[in-house]
């Protein structure tokens, strides 16, 4: 605005002392081009004053179309990210938070982002850097463990382990059909285990249960299978 008030001031100042007489008083006429509102009032008579009107009316159209494509991209990006919206009734419905009131509810889902995978698609690979957990907000994942597979079906969650022993995906998680996920990545997931000793007494059973090794049967003195 100043920039453009100097360089009509000196263009057009003997010519029109009334409008661009000095700085300020061009200003007025600068921030009305540069937000391409244009009332007409006043408007440059020589060609140097014309130019200088060309020049701060496109700067003025840069100056606004350029944060206006970051907002609108970074807004696509985060609808993007987000999927879906979580609602209350979704958090609810996952067994987990079953026993939570409402009050305690609200506060996980801020914790929560939404992911939609479809179907066929891994969720996550095995041997993956453990980045989040995911609930089963709708629909349904496989499991490939080496030697066998297992379904998780709406309500259900997974990825705990990797996250509580801070290591690696031990197997691959495909989604069986469209399905939508709710995200609790690392760090609020540590954040959630701290605030509700509930939900973390839940997780750490759970992910007791699927870490513990199968019973073997008995093969004589010190076999060695007995052994490893």
């Amino acid at each position: 605005m100043i920039v453009a008030a100097a360089m009509m001031h000196i263009v057009e100042g003997r010519a029109q002392p009334d409008k661009f007489g000095s700085i300020p008083e061009a200003m007025y006429w600068a921030i009305i081009t540069l937000t391409t509102v244009g009332y007409g009032d006043a408007v440059p008579i020589t060609p140097g004053g014309k130019l200088v009107a060309g020049i701060t009316a496109v700067t003025g159209l840069v100056m606004l179309s350029l944060p206006v494509g970051i907002i609108a991209t970074a807004f696509a990006e985060v609808i993007h990210r987000r999927d879906f919206v979580v609602t209350w009734n979704m958090v609810a419905r996952v067994p987990l938070f079953a026993q939570l009131d409402a009050v305690e509810i609200a506060s996980i889902m801020r914790f929560l982002r939404s992911q939609i995978v479809e179907a066929g698609d891994a969720v996550v690979h095995r041997d993956d850097i453990a980045h989040s957990m995911y609930f089963i907000a709708n629909g349904s994942v496989e499991i490939e463990l080496p030697d066998r597979t297992v379904k998780l079906e709406e309500g259900q969650f997974f990825g705990e382990i990797a996250l509580l022993r801070q290591g690696l995906r031990t197997a691959t998680v495909r989604a069986l059909e469209t399905t939508k996920l709710l995200v609790l990545d690392r760090e609020d997931f540590f954040i959630l285990m701290q605030q509700n000793p509930l939900i973390a007494d839940r997780i750490q059973e759970v992910a007791r249960g699927r870490m513990a090794p199968e019973p073997l049967e008995p093969q004589g003195d010190l076999a060695r299978r007995e052994v490893e």
